[in-house]
């Protein structure tokens, strides 16, 4: 269902002066006209630019006309509910046809949210900085519906103050209220974004990947080894236990070895000794052939028991001597057969000692070897991952496409028909100093020059206006409050032309409000419905006492209000 707001009555209040004035409205066509001769400086414009700036946007008034001590009450209504809005300062009070306190705020975003439960529609675009989607000021709302006789600068939006706050507002406003941006679209472009720098982010992954895998693939090119390294392991283990025995076995020959040969070096002394001992057995059977004692040197008359002593010590020593030679020469085989099997063990424990090394360079090899396999297998894990998801972002990317290209369509549309609109009116007027490359996009500027200006203005916002009326077709739609289009540079000629196409142009969509010096009605068709709102007033006193006496009422009864709970099933 297609919503309209309708201006009913503004209210102006000076209350430190205590005058007012009071200005009714009709739905259809508001002429607000003064003097030909001398109506300048009447409150024309100060009339216009009250009427959106009670409902939020921050108009640019004269320094003459103090906005600081004055006092903005609009009465509207959206189909068949009627509102009041008050604004002084930066204060917002919004009351319901009775007079019930909605909400009041002096925050201009919290005043955009309450009224976008009221209007159904808030323009809402990504903030500069995190680029999240949120509700406009007021002003943003009523951008393609006001001109400022002062800023008759064709295709910019400068009749509010504070616009600049969002990045390529105009572009992106403009397709808000054309129904070809929504929330939605923002999400999608912001959503897109977020995968393209996913998409960036990935493909350096994957870059990195191929070439780590492109390098661990030459490393172990051409590799032979097939070996289990657990059974490798375990070779090196009984190796090493081998290793160990051999070890003790040749400690335990060396030790038998050092026992051998201390052995016959005992032996070999006892055999020494015995030699000795033979010497001087024989040196004293010597003497005793001479008949002298080997003990004490005296004379013996007969030696025959000495002889026989000394000739069983002989025999003896012989005897003797001969065990021990044959235990020498025993001792010398064992010691040749323990140091042979010592030199044996000591070879086989050099070659243990080889295979050790042998291995455990292999298992360092085969280790380095099972680490580039696991990091390739980590790779080709982690690459068909990064794949997978690659293949999710693309698939995002596709969907999201999808949808943008229904809103980019949309854009076309709108744009073919703003050429056709502009064509039309560019040919009408005979603007032939416009270039109609500046028609095939709506982001693109023109302006025409001297008594042109106006009417290339004009004609903008009214074909914005109607690009809003075809393509949002529900969206809220809010009057057209045109402030002095014919100024001071226009020629009777072009005013004549200029008013009639507003006229010609006005239809039940919105509310339409011209204010305009000289207004001759009989000029224009009788068939017309028009609200003339003459102003008679002297130069600069638009408010006076007896309007304040009037409706001073009112204007205390808003401001003395204060806010309460509000009823559940409060309109919305």
């Amino acid at each position: 269902m297609m919503s309209k707001l309708v201006f009913e009555k503004l209210y102006l209040y000076s209350t430190s002066e205590k005058q007012a004035k009071c200005i009714e409205f009709s739905d259809g066509i508001n002429i607000i006209s003064s003097s030909q001769v001398d109506g300048t400086d009447r409150g024309k414009s100060v009339i216009m630019r009250s009427l959106y700036h009670s409902l939020g946007a921050d108009s640019q008034f004269d320094d003459k006309w103090d906005d600081s001590g004055k006092t903005y009450i609009l009465q509207f209504r959206i189909n068949d509910k009627a509102y009041y809005i008050y604004r002084s300062c930066r204060l917002f009070k919004f009351f319901d046809n009775s007079k019930k306190l909605l909400f009041s705020t002096v925050d201009r975003t919290d005043l955009a949210e309450q009224l976008n439960v009221y209007f159904d529609f808030s323009v809402r675009l990504p903030n500069r900085s995190e680029e999240k989607l949120e509700i406009t000021p007021p002003a943003y709302n009523y951008l393609l519906y006001f001109i400022d006789q002062d800023y008759y600068n064709g295709t910019d939006f400068s009749s509010f103050s504070s616009l600049q706050q969002y990045a390529n507002y105009k572009e992106n406003v403009l397709y808000y209220h054309f129904g070809a941006f929504d929330s939605h679209y923002f999400e999608i472009i912001k959503k897109l974004e977020q995968l393209k720098d996913e998409k960036s982010q990935l493909d350096k992954r994957q870059s990195l990947f191929e070439g780590m895998f492109e390098k661990i693939s030459g490393e172990l090119k051409g590799s032979t080894y097939n070996s289990s390294i657990e059974l490798l392991k375990s070779e090196i283990e009984i190796t090493n236990d081998e290793y160990s025995e051999i070890v003790e076995k040749l400690s335990n020959i060396k030790k038998k070895l050092i026992s051998l040969r201390n052995q016959k070096e005992e032996l070999l002394i006892t055999l020494s000794e015995l030699t000795e001992a033979k010497k001087q057995n024989e040196k004293d059977i010597s003497l005793l052939n001479s008949h002298t004692c080997p003990y004490c040197k005296t004379f013996l008359q007969d030696t025959v028991e000495f002889r026989v002593e000394k000739y069983n010590s002989s025999d003896d020593i012989v005897i003797v001597s001969n065990d021990i030679q044959l235990s020498i020469l025993d001792l010398e085989n064992k010691i040749d057969l323990d140091e042979q099997k010592y030199k044996d063990t000591l070879t086989l424990l050099k070659e243990y000692e080889e295979k050790l090394n042998f291995n455990s360079v292999q298992v360092n090899d085969i280790l380095r070897h099972k680490g580039f396999i696991e990091v390739r297998d980590s790779l080709v894990t982690d690459m068909g991952e990064l794949k997978a998801t690659l293949k999710i972002n693309k698939n995002q990317t596709d969907e999201l496409n999808k949808e943008k290209k229904n809103y980019e369509e949309t854009k076309k549309a709108i744009n073919n028909r703003y050429y056709e609109l502009l064509i039309k009116d560019k040919t009408a007027f005979g603007l032939s100093e416009i270039d109609e490359k500046h028609f095939q996009n709506i982001k693109s500027n023109f302006k025409a020059s001297g008594s042109n200006k106006p009417i290339a203005t004009v004609m903008w916002y009214m074909n914005l206006i109607k690009l809003k009326n075809e393509f949002n077709k529900s969206a809220i739609k809010f009057p057209i409050v045109f402030d002095s289009p014919n100024n001071a540079e226009t020629d009777n000629i072009k005013r004549k032309e200029l008013l009639t196409y507003l006229l010609k142009n006005a239809s039940d969509d919105n509310q339409l409000i011209i204010s305009t010096i000289g207004f001759n009605r009989a000029k224009f068709s009788k068939k017309l419905e028009l609200n003339i709102i003459s102003l008679s007033n002297e130069k600069y006193h638009l408010l006076n006492e007896n309007e304040f006496d009037a409706h001073k009422e009112l204007l205390f009864e808003l401001c003395n209000t204060q806010l309460t709970t509000v009823d559940e099933g409060e309109p919305k």
